[in-house]
């Protein structure tokens, strides 16, 4: 079953994007990559993705740099953000509860839990 929803997973690991866009894509999502915070912020703009699943420790543009520049375009269109790190202190993620619709999950994280927060938020089921 093809979904109209698209999904963009942004991290410089490959096996991660790989590993997120097989369960996207199983589920039945367009499912676009990037390698960074700027490819991202890139696609963004010109796909307009229902959901963006990134990591914030990345070259070039940080996760927290995407996520601030993205947030004003939420204003206009809004969608799902879900941030994903290995190595962060509580301290230091308390930025994310200032942006709008932006979740946040540790790594290892569970590709369910993230699935059902997105078709929650997309309508898929």
């Amino acid at each position: 079953m093809e979904s109209s929803k698209k999904v963009l997973v942004i991290d410089d690991d490959a096996h991660i994007r790989r590993v997120i866009e097989m369960k996207l894509k199983k589920r039945g999502y367009q499912v676009t990559m990037a390698k960074n915070g700027q490819e991202g912020l890139d696609i963004v703009l010109a796909q307009q993705p229902d959901v963006v699943i990134s990591d914030i420790n990345m070259p070039v543009m940080d996760g927290r740099a995407f996520c601030e520049k993205t947030n004003e375009l939420k204003k206009k269109r809004p969608f799902l953000t879900i941030m994903v790190t290995a190595r962060i202190l509580p301290e230091d993620r308390d930025w994310i509860d200032h942006m709008q619709e932006t979740l946040f999950f540790e790594k290892p994280f569970s590709p369910a839990e993230i699935m059902e927060h997105i078709e929650r938020y997309t309508g898929v089921q």
